[in-house]
């Protein structure tokens, strides 16, 4: 899943506001005005951190890419603004780019996460079998 948000990773950008990940450059936290601990406390990251996992296929993990519907509403909610340095744009218009890609993905990766869910479960119910204690039963 994602691990943005602060929950185990956030981005910095070089004016010192603390964005969720690398790619989405939206904040209402500056590292130059506040602590670390008080910027991972900001209102978007706290919408991160309700929303996530943003899919439960973990391959579709991100809230713009595969699920550009969640990060408008978090950056909206939030009140975060554009970070971007070079082309800020509304969350909406950047999601909005991304929404022919999240609907191509999808099919392909439900199919191959499906086939990894089916795997998992196939090679437990080997390990089940071929265990001691069922050879013991």
């Amino acid at each position: 899943g994602c691990v943005a948000g602060g929950r185990n990773y956030c981005h910095i950008n070089p004016n010192g506001d603390v964005e969720p990940c690398v790619f989405i450059h939206y904040s209402s936290a500056n590292i130059n005005n506040q602590s670390l601990l008080s910027c991972l406390q900001q209102p978007l990251f706290k919408e991160y951190a309700k929303g996530q996992p943003f899919n439960h296929n973990h391959l579709r993990p991100c809230p713009m890419l595969e699920n550009p519907q969640y990060l408008a509403a978090m950056v909206k909610r939030s009140g975060a603004k554009s970070t971007d340095l070079q082309s800020p744009e509304s969350a909406e218009h950047l999601c909005n780019k991304c929404k022919a890609y999240a609907v191509q993905w999808k099919p392909t990766a439900d199919k191959l996460w499906a086939e990894i869910e089916a795997n998992k479960e196939k090679e437990a119910a080997e390990k089940k079998v071929h265990s001691p204690q069922s050879a013991a039963h």
